[in-house]
């Protein structure tokens, strides 16, 4: 039996775009080992999240000579993994989806690229993925069902992209309440207790 199942390791919400996931402590899969997943989109046939700390070892600047900005890639999820998405804070920009109230998706690529050259901490405002993470009809509500993701809306938008990816997944955790709080600190292999 999962430790999960003996314990609280269930969503407090049902899933719906703008909100976070965040994958049980035993999850071991490559892709989301303790993953922090954004529902970009969700409806009766699809999801679609983007994980937000997992840091590839590619920075903008190796995929594009031409552009000067050393934004890491993120690797976004397995699917599509040879495209290029992107997560902003930038209000206005054509094209853009909103998925919070304070971040956005997509958008004219020239303009968002434009906004984040003008900024001291340009990776604070926009987080770059090869890849997305998608599921097919009723696929993440079974997810949810086995405990393998947290659904949440409890987490604050505005410091998403500031938070170190190193500790994305930890914080968010502490950040669901003290029933939840005790998965931030299992060890990600269980003989280093």
């Amino acid at each position: 039996m999962k430790i999960s199942a003996q314990h609280v390791f269930k969503s407090k919400a049902q899933p719906k775009q703008g909100h976070l996931l965040l994958a049980d402590p035993h999850l071991t899969e490559a892709f989301f080992e303790r993953a922090v997943i954004l529902l970009v989109a969700h409806d009766q046939s699809e999801s679609f999240g983007l994980v937000l700390n997992h840091k590839s070892e590619l920075v903008l600047s190796d995929l594009f000579e031409h552009i000067e900005l050393d934004l890491p890639i993120f690797n976004g999820g397995p699917v599509a993994p040879e495209q290029l998405f992107y997560l902003h804070r930038f209000a206005g920009i054509d094209g853009a989806s909103q998925v919070t109230e304070n971040l956005f998706f997509g958008g004219d690529w020239k303009e968002v690229l434009m906004r984040a050259h003008l900024l001291p901490k340009p990776q604070e405002h926009l987080r770059l993925f090869a890849g997305y993470a998608g599921w097919g009809p009723e696929q993440l509500v079974d997810e949810l069902k086995e405990r393998s993701w947290i659904c949440t809306a409890d987490f604050n938008d505005k410091a998403l992209l500031k938070e170190g990816p190193a500790q994305l997944w930890k914080t968010s955790m502490l950040q669901q309440g003290p029933e939840l709080a005790l998965f931030a600190h299992f060890p990600l292999n269980v003989s280093d207790n």
